[in-house]
């Protein structure tokens, strides 16, 4: 269900709903790799800009299917892939799914390489006066290194000139160290409302931060059986 923050819409305000989603290359909890289920979980969604991780292409687990493409086509959307390994038979990723324009996307490795982990940034034109910029990352289970990647992230987002979405699989707790430092760079769109992201597990390891530039109006996680994850949806106020 949608936990309502009550902020009145100006017309001349943007409108943007945004999603993330760790989509297990399409396996759900019955351990099948099903993509329409997941295709079917995100359209319900409706969502404008759509973060996954744990997608593939051409990976013989997933039957050689090229999952940005058939996800984005069967959306309507344009998709950008940011991948994280590429070796024979499996090529595995971040990608992000949007409805507006792309301009420009980039990897970003992290150098700590205990797990291959990387990060995307791009670049998206909401309007002909308006950018924004949307990274998205799927964090390590090593917290050092997670530590470590933050600090990364941080020394890219600092440079920035745009407004900042942040997205993502973190692989952190609200209690962890880690977290914390999230939190002192942007804000969380459930700020003050615990949610659950992970079945069987009263975990919130997915997220949506947001800068400054944002106003959050609604945030919502969905049940679904398309992942071992829930996708984390926030509909967000961009200011004028």
């Amino acid at each position: 269900m949608w936990e309502h923050h009550p902020i009145p819409y100006k017309p001349n305000e943007e409108l943007i709903t945004v999603t993330t989603f760790n989509i297990q290359y399409g396996k759900g909890i019955d351990n099948r790799v099903d993509l329409n289920r997941t295709i079917e979980t995100l359209r319900g969604l409706e969502a404008d800009i759509i973060s996954l991780q744990e997608v593939e292409r051409n990976s013989f687990r997933s039957y050689f299917t090229d999952q940005v493409t058939t996800i984005a086509n069967a959306l309507g959307m344009n998709a950008v892939f940011s991948p994280s390994l590429n070796y024979p038979g499996l090529y595995y990723g971040n990608a992000i799914l949007s409805k507006y324009p792309i301009e420009d996307t980039a990897t970003i490795p992290f150098s700590n390489r205990i797990e291959n982990r990387t990060a995307m940034l791009t670049k998206l034109t909401i309007s002909e006066e308006q950018s924004i910029y949307v990274l998205n990352t799927h964090l390590g289970l090593n917290r050092s290194e997670r530590l470590e990647a933050i600090d990364e992230i941080h020394d890219r987002l600092k440079r920035l000139d745009q407004p900042i979405l942040l997205t993502g699989d973190l692989n952190s707790l609200p209690k962890h160290e880690e977290y914390r430092v999230w939190e002192s760079l942007l804000t969380k769109t459930n700020k003050g409302i615990p949610i659950q992201t992970f079945h069987n597990q009263d975990w919130q390891i997915d997220y949506i931060f947001h800068s400054s530039d944002f106003i959050v109006k609604e945030t919502r996680v969905t049940q679904s059986e398309a992942s071992d994850h829930f996708p984390v949806t926030a509909l967000l106020l961009l200011k004028p």
